[in-house]
């Protein structure tokens, strides 16, 4: 069984920790270091001198006494994935293959919620087939990607999904998934056996705020799935919830679920007006000032449940977090999209993110699915697609498609990811009443930054006062 993938990038490469779901950077030299070892394990003497001398770098001792590498039993359980071809080749703006894939295996699914941002709910003409989803799976092994996270739609509607889910854990990947948790009785005693790494359940509220954008019962549903989750050892679960106007009074009490049920990580979507939200939420979303509020909200809630990770974005307010909670995806420079990760969806196309105009082919936005799709694997390899940068301009060229303001805030690449291209994209289209192509992305602000009300606060505190102005906020 592969549990560590040891993967070349341009500058160094990754060990990917398929027990920890942990992909840990090595430059050049710490790389260099594990293929010595791992080209030595035949050999007890040749191993032995090697282990030595790539003990000397404290990151690289403690891979090697965790995974027994200076043993060859341990390194059995490696797989090494150098680039087959030279490094320069590879791309000098994303990494070297995807991190992680969002495979949306069908739009199928058993629920409507109003939050939906690809509007779910019956799968689309001519979906691929299992032939073709078993060879994503088969490509992603290829590149070395480190996690399939499946979704939908409803990755559990499927009926191979089981299949699915064991042909790539044969393949050493880790698998996530990102459901709804709204199980059958024999999927809930099917949970231990399905092989799922990690959970990613979407919850979004107490059970009349849930109720109202997920359906009657589907809180109840949830609560069941977690209790089962609860019981089954080395299982890791993660609560998403679309947070707006309407239930932003609920992070607490789905907070408190997390503590009760032993999840560790609540992420906190800001909702966004695509998909079915557009029609059914779009009064609801923030204002500037909404999300500000919500964000001090979430620091005073990360005290108050110390052992639950909170994650959102435009996470400004604590000057020790960090652009990504994540233990796969770094955000250094950006978002993942695109750069560290992306999406295969239910027809074969491959773009950035799920939010885009890319997950609705046949929409009317032609433009913004020229924009945003990279490919389809229906007619070109994911190393294709992936390794050709002119395809992810709009996630990978910075200096062109990232708001002019973010590449001067302090916050930028620190603990925020910067302007949303997707965001900006949506408000080019739909809210300006210029006539403008894609160079106007970069024209548009997120509009859930709150940077400049900091700045408003900074510069109008009493800074002589001892709990004043913008000192509440850890500045």
């Amino acid at each position: 069984m592969i549990a560590y993938i040891l993967r070349e990038e341009r500058v160094g490469g990754y060990w990917m920790s398929r027990r920890e779901g942990r992909a840990t950077e090595l430059d050049a030299r710490q790389y260099a270091a594990l293929c010595h070892v791992h080209d030595s394990r035949w050999d007890d003497g040749a191993r032995a001198r090697t282990v030595e001398a790539a003990r000397r770098d404290p990151m690289v001792a403690d891979l090697v006494s965790r995974a027994a590498l200076d043993t060859t039993e341990g390194w059995a359980a490696v797989r090494h994935v150098p680039a087959e071809v030279p490094p320069e080749l590879l791309p000098a703006d994303a990494a070297a293959a995807p991190k992680r894939i969002y495979f949306e295996i069908t739009r199928r699914c058993n629920l409507r919620c109003h939050s939906c941002f690809n509007g779910s709910g019956l799968p689309m003409h001519d979906e691929l087939s299992m032939a073709e989803i078993f060879d994503v799976n088969r490509q992603a092994y290829e590149l070395g990607v480190f996690e399939i996270r499946y979704t939908g739609g409803e990755c559990t509607t499927v009926p191979e999904f089981p299949a699915i889910v064991a042909d790539a854990r044969a393949k050493g990947i880790y698998v996530s998934i990102g459901t709804n948790g709204v199980y059958s009785d024999e999927q809930l005693d099917a949970l231990p056996d399905w092989g799922v790494d990690w959970f990613i359940i979407s919850l979004d509220g107490a059970r009349e705020s849930n109720d109202a954008v997920r359906g009657k019962g589907t809180y109840d549903a949830v609560m069941r799935t977690l209790a089962r989750l609860a019981a089954i050892e080395n299982r890791r679960v993660r609560l998403n919830m679309v947070v707006a106007r309407h239930n932003v009074a609920a992070v607490e009490a789905v907070a408190a679920v997390c503590e009760r049920h032993r999840v560790d990580s609540l992420n906190l979507i800001p909702l966004r007006p695509y998909g079915r939200s557009l029609a059914r939420l779009r009064n609801d979303m923030f204002q500037q000032s909404d999300f500000y509020d919500f964000i001090r909200e979430v620091n005073r809630l990360r005290k108050a449940f110390p052992k639950v990770t909170f994650s959102t974005t435009i996470d400004l307010l604590d000057p020790e977090e960090k652009t990504s909670h994540d233990l796969i995806v770094q955000k250094k420079t950006t978002c993942a999209a695109g750069v560290e990760a992306c999406v295969v969806g239910p027809k074969g196309h491959v773009y950035g993110c799920s939010y885009s105009p890319a997950s609705f082919p046949g929409s009317m936005d032609r433009e913004g699915h020229e924009i945003f799709v990279a490919g389809n694997l229906r007619d070109d390899e994911l190393r294709t697609i992936w390794r050709d940068s002119s395809r992810w301009a709009v996630f990978r060229d910075l200096s062109r498609y990232k708001n002019s303001k973010c590449h001067s805030c302090g916050h930028y690449q620190v603990r925020c990811s910067g302007s949303c291209q997707i965001m900006s994209w949506h408000r080019l289209k739909h809210e300006s009443n210029e006539v403008a192509g894609p160079e106007g992305i970069a024209e548009f602000f997120d509009p859930y930054c709150f940077v400049d009300l900091l700045e408003e606060e900074e510069s109008t505190a009493d800074l002589g006062a001892p709990c004043g102005g913008a000192g509440m906020d850890g500045f």
